[in-house]
């Protein structure tokens, strides 16, 4: 019966961890943390990070896994958030009821580009921290999930101004919205639908009617909803020309998960290469910026950034424990170039991850206070090292047990 009743336990914490909610032996884990600061370092005036590092908790952070590869600059790319189904819920086929009715997630995600050719999706979104997303159930997320996409287009340098058409081919379901600026940049109160290619559906092209024209500096904020319906195959791919009509290619309106691309072959190009030829092309990262908030300018920072941008990393050197009690444990560390101080704390008796707040100065010299430990419970520590450009390390393990 024991053995039943810790596997139950376990299963509920699963779920738990899901939804981000603490799980421990007693049901209460309140881990706080404090940054001692040097005497020395008191004495000085503290170099503070531009941005806010709290804003996006590495164990909440998704970096695009579809493409590893750095932004140009950290004001780059397309912020996502992220709805999934609940347990027992009903399946259903607008991308409007996932993200009205299903459960949002606490996890941030920033892309590149929208641009994933059909393939066989069954690997989920990794965490920064080495988890992947799970749905409620405590399973790796891979169907029925929602996601919006909010960043602003823009000609890359090496763009030629004009007018341009824009499609999608998706599986499953999207919708495109634009809010295109006018003549003095000022920009319309409400969304406009460019593109409405909702429903389940094999990899589907679908062309906007409309023209939008380009011109270096202009920006255009966008929106674009999709859902992953059932598994396994996924596409989402944002694309656009130079055209003098919209909405007339003879592929709009086709579909077929190996029409376009062959998942069983690396995602390798079919259809697509005739696309290519008539001067289709997917926006690269260089096309679009984040969008910006209210909170350019707070006082912790900027949280207007992409988290995912990748700059120098810290080497961490010397990560050890100064102090243990029976809840509270003390670290100290360097770093050989300034970095904020941060500790990733894993409960190894039911996984559950979490990030120490920081209080975003740069140092090379580190030293925490971890309280709030729960009695006789397996923790590992680990350093998070985010540099002043926004470079990411993160140290081998202290593992320990509290008495």
């Amino acid at each position: 019966m024991g053995t039943y009743i810790k596997a139950l336990v376990t299963l509920l914490c699963l779920a738990a961890m899901a939804l981000n909610i603490s799980c421990s032996k007693d049901g209460v884990e309140h881990i706080a943390s404090e940054i001692v600061i040097s005497t020395e370092e008191a004495q000085a005036t503290p170099e503070k990070s531009t941005y806010d590092i709290n804003a996006y908790p590495l164990n909440k952070l998704v970096c695009d896994p579809f493409d590893p590869n750095t932004p140009p600059t950290p004001k780059h790319g397309i912020k996502s958030s992220l709805w999934f189904r609940g347990f027992n819920q009903p399946v259903y086929t607008s991308v409007l009821d996932y993200m009205s009715k299903y459960t949002a997630s606490e996890q941030t995600l920033f892309f590149n580009s929208v641009n994933v050719p059909t393939r066989m999706f069954h690997s989920g979104f990794p965490l920064e921290t080495g988890d992947v997303v799970r749905d409620d159930l405590g399973t790796q997320l891979i169907e029925y999930f929602a996601m919006k996409f909010e960043s602003q287009i823009t000609l890359s340098e090496n763009d030629t101004e004009g007018l341009y058409e824009i499609a999608i081919l998706s599986d499953d379901g999207t919708i495109l919205k634009i809010k295109e600026p006018d003549d003095q940049g000022v920009l319309p109160t409400n969304w406009e639908t460019h593109i409405n290619n909702d429903g389940d559906t094999a990899t589907r092209m679908k062309c906007s009617s409309r023209l939008i024209d380009m011109k270096h500096g202009k920006k255009i904020p966008v929106e674009l909803l999709y859902y992953q319906g059932p598994r396994y195959h996924i596409s989402n791919m944002l694309i656009w020309r130079k055209a003098s009509q919209a909405g007339k290619d003879a592929y709009c309106g086709h579909s077929g998960n190996e029409y376009f691309f062959n998942p069983n072959n690396n995602s390798a190009p079919v259809r697509w290469t005739n696309l290519a030829a008539r001067g289709w092309r997917v926006l690269g990262s260089g096309n679009y910026l984040l969008p910006v908030s209210s909170h350019v300018s707070s006082e912790n920072g900027d949280t207007d950034y992409n988290a995912c941008y990748n700059g120098t990393p810290a080497k961490i050197t010397d990560f050890r424990i100064i102090e243990q009690l029976s809840n509270e444990v003390s670290f100290s560390w360097r770093t050989n170039i300034k970095a904020i101080s941060q500790i990733l704390i894993t409960n190894l008796d039911t996984g559950e991850k979490t990030v120490t707040q920081t209080d975003n100065v740069l140092r090379t010299s580190h030293q925490i206070v971890i309280s709030g430990l729960q009695n006789t419970t397996n923790y590992r520590f680990q350093v998070i090292a985010i540099s002043e450009d926004l470079g990411r390390s993160i140290s081998s393990a202290i593992d320990l047990t509290t008495f």
